[in-house]
């Protein structure tokens, strides 16, 4: 399996809106498509004092065919609206993670 890790830094008076957002309309979306096998988020703890929120939000998939074909259509609109949405009031960044069986 492969993880597709999303991490948001998010302004403290929009957290709630993100939060609302990110769940009702970003993850939402994502899970309707069929290479999305499952998703997760996830609230970041932080042993240093942060100004604003830290949020990590994973798509699941199969392989990195299903992956990149659903970062190139579906994973670039979802981005661009979420950006539109909360322009720059969030940072965020991305990172691949493939699962190693234990």
């Amino acid at each position: 399996m492969i993880s597709l890790n999303t991490t948001f830094h998010v302004e403290d008076e929009i957290h709630l809106d993100f939060l609302a957002y990110i769940k009702q309309t970003y993850i939402y979306n994502a899970l309707l498509d069929e290479y999305v096998r499952s998703a997760r988020l996830c609230k970041i703890h932080s042993h240093r004092k942060e100004e604003g929120h830290s949020y990590s939000v994973q798509f699941r998939f199969n392989n990195l065919d299903e992956l990149e074909i659903w970062d190139k259509v579906e994973g670039k609109k979802h981005n661009e609206k979420l950006l539109l949405e909360f322009n720059n009031k969030i940072a965020g960044f991305s990172t691949l993670l493939e699962e190693i069986k234990l």
